[in-house]
Formats: structure tokens, C-alpha cells, sequence
């Protein structure tokens, strides 16, 4: 969990090396949301996952991770991310990045701030 920790929920199933999730991360921190971020291994980054998953910073492992660099390997149970490839796959999240609202609402793929600010609000104002 990163961000604006009193901020809207959104639940973020990513993979580290995905360029649209990179973008993301850098516009979720522009709207001052709370991100839950779920790694996911679709793009073969299973190990990268499981150091950024097992640093002690994890939120500093994981903008590193964005960033092309690979946190220190350290061991760990990594259920938790079983568990997130497995609602993945569940759920027909084959691509990164998946955005889930605090509603449930999914979008898949990235958007730009204005567009993911105004998704964002429309749960707001339901």
C-alpha cells in the first residue's frame, strides 16, 4: 500500500516491467490516492515480484522496481502473491495494468489523469 494513505482506495494488478503500469504509478501519485498494488507475473517478472514483495520498504522496492532496478533478493512467504495471480486469472486479468475502484468497478490498461480522476469521482458520485 502506497500513496495518500487517507485518499480513495484503488486496488492496482501490475507487473514491473510493464510501461503503462510505470505511467500509472507515476499518475496515481499526481491524484493523491491510496494504492493497493497487487503484482502480477505477466510479463515473466515472477522474481522481481517476490524481491519488491519481500523488501523491508516495500514502497521504495517498488517505485525502484518501476525505475529498471531490482531490489535485493530476500526471502519470504510469497502466498500473497500466488493469491494475486490466482484472482488474476480468475477474474480474466491476462494484461497490465488492471485498476479496480473501491466499488469493484474494473478498468483495464492505462488512462491519463484526467480520464482516471473522473472514473475515480463517478464512484463518488453514485
Amino acid at each position: 500500500t502506497w500513496g495518500k494513505l487517507s485518499g480513495t482506495k484503488v486496488v492496482v494488478f501490475s507487473d514491473f516491467r510493464c510501461g503503462y503500469c510505470r505511467q500509472l504509478s507515476d499518475t496515481l501519485r499526481q491524484l493523491n490516492v491510496k494504492v493497493e498494488e497487487r503484482p502480477i507475473s505477466v510479463l515473466g517478472t515472477r522474481k522481481l515480484s517476490e524481491a519488491v514483495y519481500c523488501s523491508r520498504d516495500k514502497v521504495s522496492a517498488l517505485h525502484a522496481a518501476y525505475a529498471g532496478e531490482t531490489p535485493e533478493a530476500r526471502a519470504c512467504d510469497t502466498s500473497g502473491l500466488d493469491a494475486n495471480e490466482a484472482f488474476a486469472r480468475k477474474h480474466g486479468f491476462t494484461g497490465t495494468p488492471v485498476i479496480v475502484r473501491a466499488d469493484g468497478e474494473v478498468i483495464q490498461g492505462f488512462r491519463p489523469a484526467p480520464a482516471l480522476a473522473a472514473w475515480l469521482k463517478a464512484k463518488t458520485a453514485a
